[in-house]
């Protein structure tokens, strides 16, 4: 099993600088997120740019990224206009990294519509569309992520979402964090998942007495790592397993990029190691 790295840990560091230092950890892929505010957003890369990132996760060994931008694609109140461009141009900066036969992947949330899923579902169904046909317009895939705090928040409206739309270029980002943090069973979460993901991510968190979610790195929380990795290979998820670091952990003033990446990559080294023993 493949564990990956994603750089919405490293918001200040260059992205050649991190491919190979991800590289020398010992990951097997690193996820790139194109924010507005990270040295990959789109805007930022012209073609020569986007040649040597290409050339540089080649040279690694590195699948083609799939590629990170928390749009919120739904929420009602944003502009859809520029929520539309920032999604042609990660789409075509996904096409431009990759070099292998995997579909282009973008991965995002949806937002909150501030009322109660069955309220909104279809709503959301709707508003998901267009922005599903500018991802097959690039040949692209948005990994949608059921997120804690929005009304997308469970493994059973993920895939009635991907069933409903009915749209080849919607599937999940699977991120267990946000069903644990509710308390949802890890096997039951992945079983349901498993068939519609294309990307994942993994980290660790809890919910305190006042209800506020505070997310941790992998082997730091209650989610037993042996138990998540055998249980996505149970389930068949051929996938990196991609180590996401919240903001809220990167944010810190103490935050060191470099011994949290080692960190997380021995924690979920080693459960891929005892499963393979």
């Amino acid at each position: 099993m493949k564990i990956a790295y994603s750089t919405y840990a490293l918001q200040t560091i260059d992205p050649l600088e991190a491919i190979e230092r991800v590289r020398d950890i010992g990951y097997d892929g690193l996820e790139l997120n194109v924010g507005d505010a990270w040295p990959t957003a789109a805007s930022k890369l012209d073609v020569d740019a986007r040649k040597r990132l290409c050339e540089a996760f080649q040279r690694a060994g590195f699948p083609s990224p799939v590629l990170m931008y928390l749009i919120n694609l739904c929420s009602p109140e944003e502009d859809t206009s520029a929520k539309s461009a920032a999604l042609a141009a990660s789409c075509q900066l996904a096409v431009d990294l990759s070099y292998d036969d995997r579909t282009p992947v973008v991965t995002t949330t949806l937002g909150s519509h501030g009322v109660e899923w069955a309220e909104c579902r279809d709503e959301v169904a709707s508003r998901l569309r267009p922005y599903a046909d500018i991802a097959a317009d690039h040949g692209c895939i948005i990994a949608a992520e059921a997120h804690v705090g929005q009304e997308f928040n469970a493994p059973e409206k993920a895939v009635w979402l991907v069933e409903t739309l009915d749209h080849d270029s919607v599937r999940l980002n699977y991120d267990q964090s946000h069903f644990h943090v509710l308390g949802m069973d890890l096997h039951h979460c992945a079983e349901l998942c498993a068939p519609w993901s294309v990307h994942t991510h993994l980290k660790d968190g809890y919910k305190d007495e006042a209800g506020k979610v505070h997310f941790q790195l992998p082997g730091d929380g209650s989610l037993d790592l042996d138990d998540y990795f055998r249980t996505v290979s149970a389930v068949g998820l051929d996938l990196p397993i991609t180590a996401e670091v919240s903001g809220q952990i990167w944010n810190r003033p103490d935050y060191d990029p470099w011994s949290t990446a080692q960190q997380c990559y021995k924690a979920m080294r080693g459960a891929v190691d005892r499963l393979s023993a």
